[in-house]
């Protein structure tokens, strides 16, 4: 009985060996890449600048993820890896697939370094980050947030060509209402008093004022699937910033306090919108789309030929360059940014730039920032089946070798069915 069995299978291994072709076919996929990135806010102050609020992700048909949330980098280029960004490890956190998948916690920390650190108060810097595989895709998910960026410089470099206090206030009021009002009957005495009150030279040449501050909204650049679609999303949530806070004087000549504050009371406040960039790729059909939507600008300057806080809103378009406050120490020019989409062959990509903002020119070359910056894009191709040529498997040996190599194919089949007529005629008469 064994050796009927032995005789089957050597039989069924026989036929396989020849059924079975030298080339096989691997299986048809799609092969994927996905990038995102988003940037609070980028900051320059003479040579000195860093990137503060940078979310950004990676992923592929690896499958692998890279992701990193930071509150605090070197100034970055035009592109940043993120598996290899120059940020604090006080308030960043990375994370990848495969490794360590990051527990998507935030890190914070608010200490900005030297010198930047006599010029800029930083109070809150956080970046969180998680990535891994989910059902075998890759995803990766990362924020980072700035609370508050504040810019204190003694107050006795803001106008250093002029010689008396009086002096400094007339020009700078002078030039400001002919600025902002073409037209007007008298500058209050109360606003010349409250600009007075910001631009004074104290005998105390360390005396500082709050001559900007920025209040930022979280970045996020995440890549997640559903179904047979990957889909990287960036988004820089905006801004608000307020230059040269001007005090609200009483009518007793004296300044109230708390009332100072750049956000509520500057003398230019600049509101700027999110920006949205994202890209989709289809691992079914090997398509991909991009969209992308720029941050909108408006700048707020303050009459001051009124006593009461009140502004005239500039609304600056995508792409569009405007200037304020032309001839004075706190001359300001702002750029709007701008949304790209392109869409091609070779994938989709999405941009929605910087908007970038030179402010206090007048004050050692002014402070430059960036905000609002917002990336993505997607690659997707269909890889075909491919033949990889493979040697057949050997076939079972049924008996010793006897130099049967000139029989040709129909000769074996012949006998391996006469064998097997006879183990079953063999089989039927036991």
């Amino acid at each position: 009985m064994s050796r009927r069995m032995g005789t089957l299978v050597a039989l069924v291994g026989l036929i396989a060996a020849f059924a079975v072709p030298a080339g096989a076919a691997t299986k048809p996929h799609t092969d994927f890449a996905l990038a995102g990135e988003a940037r609070a806010l980028e900051v320059a102050f003479g040579d000195q600048g860093l990137t503060l609020g940078l979310a950004a992700a990676k992923v592929d048909s690896s499958p692998s993820a890279i992701g990193v949330g930071a509150g605090q980098c070197a100034l970055l280029g035009e592109t940043a890896d993120p598996s290899d960004v120059p940020c604090s490890d006080a308030n960043t956190e990375n994370s990848r697939y495969p490794g360590d998948g990051g527990d998507g916690d935030p890190v914070c920390s608010g200490a900005l370094p030297a010198p930047l650190s006599d010029i800029l108060t930083l109070k809150v810097a956080c970046g969180q980050s998680n990535s891994g595989v989910l059902k075998g895709v890759p995803f990766t998910k990362n924020s980072a947030k700035v609370t508050d960026l504040g810019a204190k410089l003694p107050v006795g470099v803001l106008l250093p060509q002029l010689d008396g206090v009086q002096a400094q206030v007339d020009n700078l009021v002078d030039t400001l209402v002919s600025t902002l009002q073409p037209v007007l009957d008298q500058t209050p005495a109360q606003v010349q008093d409250a600009v007075e009150q910001v631009l004074q030279i104290v005998d105390d040449v360390k005396a500082t004022t709050d001559v900007l501050k920025v209040e930022l909204g979280p970045s996020v650049s995440n890549i997640t699937n559903d179904g047979n679609v990957m889909k990287v999303e960036s988004s820089a949530a905006g801004a608000r910033i307020g230059i040269l806070g001007i005090p609200t004087v009483g009518t007793d000549g004296t300044t109230l306090i708390n009332t100072g504050d750049p956000l509520t009371n500057g003398l230019v406040i600049i509101e700027v919108g999110p920006s949205q960039a994202s890209a989709v790729a289809n691992r079914l059909n090997a398509t991909s789309t991009a969209a992308a939507s720029a941050a909108i600008v408006t700048v707020k300057v303050r009459d001051i030929t009124k006593p009461e806080p009140t502004y005239v809103e500039v609304a600056v378009a995508p792409g569009q360059t405007v200037t304020v406050l032309e001839g004075t120490p706190a001359e300001s020019t702002i750029t709007a940014a701008a949304a790209t989409t392109k869409e091609d062959e070779n994938g989709a990509q999405a941009a929605a730039d910087a908007v970038r903002l030179h402010l206090l020119k007048g004050v050692n070359g002014g402070l430059k920032l960036g905000l609002s910056r917002s990336t993505a894009a997607a690659t997707v191709q269909a890889v075909k089946a491919e033949r990889v040529n493979r040697p057949a498997p050997k076939a079972p040996r049924v008996l010793p070798h006897t130099g049967a190599n000139d029989m040709t194919l129909p000769a074996i089949g012949i006998l391996l069915l006469a064998g097997l007529a006879f183990v079953v005629r063999r089989r039927i008469q036991a």
